[in-house]
Parts: structure tokens; sequence; C-alpha cells
């Protein structure tokens, strides 16, 4: 995962460097290129890992960054507006809005939190990370929340999650199955795939997912998570499969459901779940045919158009 991977970056630097900074976009208004949770990692030294928001607005904030490292503040909060007119400092940028980016400076004193960071990631256990003035902590939590920033005069906290992923459940190991872990895989997804059969090429191709099950197809609701960060692609290789998915998901409230097949085969499919007892509320927050409409032909093309609608639906339901 890109948030692993981040930490590990961290760890990496204060080892080698004695300290770096730590950005965080904390809070964003109207058309801010940055997201609140966007973060980034500056070494005295000018590397860099991950983004802000990119531009001209980055490589000031990373210059002040650098300059932030061999001071002696340990923390520092920046209001930036994306346009030429308004009361706080000017990003360069004219794309509208504002950005709240804070500061942390990190040290070995910070190290054995990291770590901790990084090894509850390699196992999956969610927690909450809490930065303030003085304040860098992180604890196992079980309840998802979301990021809260607040500051009053000169004091501020920021406090996120860290280790609940958004997760790609792919119904159909085939190659739309592959394409799609593929592509979730790089958008920071944890990707399962679900198959009945156990010797298909494409599923021991798969490189990407997390984990693979091997079950029926009526089964699999038994095994995906309700909440809003459960994303279901279901491209079985017979609309049979795609119906008993369908079917086994009926009662669960999730993020995103989408399915694969031509508008006729779909038509076919709900109305035999509607026999079945299925509601019709449940069957149009189904995305079907699944994707954005693309011309989509090959499976990567496919993969391409559902990861489009993922994006559009994710980050539309994040605000």
């Amino acid at each position: 995962m890109f948030s692993k991977l981040f930490w590990e970056f961290a760890s990496t630097k204060i080892e080698e460097k004695g300290k770096i900074a730590l950005l965080i976009v904390a809070q964003t208004s109207e058309s801010s290129p940055g997201r609140e949770g966007f973060k980034m990692i500056v070494t005295p030294d000018g590397a860099t890992f991950g983004t802000i928001g990119g531009g001209i607005m980055e490589k000031n904030l990373i210059d002040f960054a650098r300059k932030f490292i061999d001071g002696k503040k340990t923390s520092a909060v920046k209001t930036l507006r994306h346009s030429k007119k308004g009361g706080e400092e000017a990003s360069g940028l004219i794309c509208g809005g504002t950005e709240t980016v804070v500061f942390k400076k990190l040290t070995s004193q910070e190290l054995k939190t990291i770590k901790r960071i990084i090894l509850n990631l390699e196992k999956s256990i969610p927690g909450k990370l809490s930065l303030g003035n003085e304040e860098f902590s992180y604890r196992k939590v079980s309840r998802i929340f979301e990021p809260r920033f607040t500051m009053k005069g000169e004091k501020w906290q920021y406090m996120e999650q860290v280790g609940f992923p958004l997760t790609a459940y792919v119904v159909g190991g085939g190659h739309v199955g592959l394409a799609v872990s593929r592509i979730l895989k790089t958008l920071d997804f944890r990707v399962i795939v679900f198959d009945e059969r156990k010797n298909v090429f494409t599923l021991k191709q798969n490189k990407f997912a997390d984990e693979i099950i091997i079950t029926k197809y009526s089964e699999v609701g038994n095994f995906v998570r309700e909440g809003k960060l459960s994303y279901v692609i279901i491209v079985t290789p017979k609309h049979t499969g795609d119906a008993q998915a369908l079917y086994s998901l009926r009662n669960k409230k999730l993020a995103y459901i989408g399915s694969m097949g031509s508008k006729k085969k779909i038509e076919t499919i709900f109305r035999n779940l509607k026999k079945q007892g299925v509601s019709g509320n449940f069957l149009n927050s189904v995305h079907a045919p699944i994707g954005v409409r693309i011309k989509a032909e090959t499976p990567e093309e496919i993969a391409v158009s559902i990861a489009g609608e993922i994006i559009k639906i994710k980050n539309t339901k994040s605000g």
C-alpha cells in the first residue's frame, strides 16, 4: 500500500538524515488541488515522497519545509489561497479555494511511533494518527471516523484514520478481473479476488491481489465487509455467476457495486432477481452495465472504465 511505503520512506530518511518534515493537507475549500489527507515527506536535502497538490505551490512549500527542518520550531501551519485576491497567503495557483497545510518536524524521537504504524499496516490493524503543536501520537482503533482539523489561535490539532483501506472485491478471476486488480492496486485499494475455478490461468497470473478466495459465487456475500470502504466489481464469466453474486449481496450496504454485461443481459438478470425477492432499491444502486461509457473493448480498457467510475463515486462520497 502507498501509506506503508510512505511511512517506510519517513523511517528510512529519519535514520539517514536525523530529521524530516511531514506535510499534511489538513483542510481545503472549493477547487483546491490538494485534498484533505494528502501527505508529503521532505528531507533536509530536498528529497520528497508524496504530494500536497503539485505545481508551484508544492515547490514553494518544499522550499519552506527545508528551512523549517533546520529551524527551532517543531510545527507550523500555512493557509494558502488559490487566487490573486483574499486575505491568506497566495499559493501561486489560480484554481480557487484555499488549502491549509500543517508541518511537523519528525526526528528519532518519533521513530518508534512510525515503526508501530508500519507494523500495524503490515498486519492490517487500523489506528488513529494525531498531530499537534507538541504532539505526534498513534494508537489502535476499531471504528471508522472522518479526518478532523481544529485550530484556536496558534494551537492546532489534526487527526486521521490510518489502516482502514479501501477494499475492492473483484468477483471473477478472468482477464477483466486481472486487469481490474492491476489498476485498482495502483490506486491504493486492498484487492480481494473471488472465483469458483481453481486453475484459471489469469488467476495464477494475478500478483496484484492481496488475497484470492476460491468459493461459490453465491457465497461471495459472506466474505464482503459491509460499509463505505467496500467496493464490489462483478465480472464473472457467466450471467448465472453475476446473478448469484448479486443475490448474495442483496442485504449489504456498500460504497459501490458494479456488474459487467450488456444492457440486455443486465435487464434479464435484474428481472430474475426481482422474481427472487430482491428489492428494486438494491438493484437501482447497482452500476450496470459497469464502468463509464468510453466504448471500452479490451480487458484493460474495461478496467480503466471501471476504475474511472469508482474514482468518481469515491471522490463524490468523500466530498
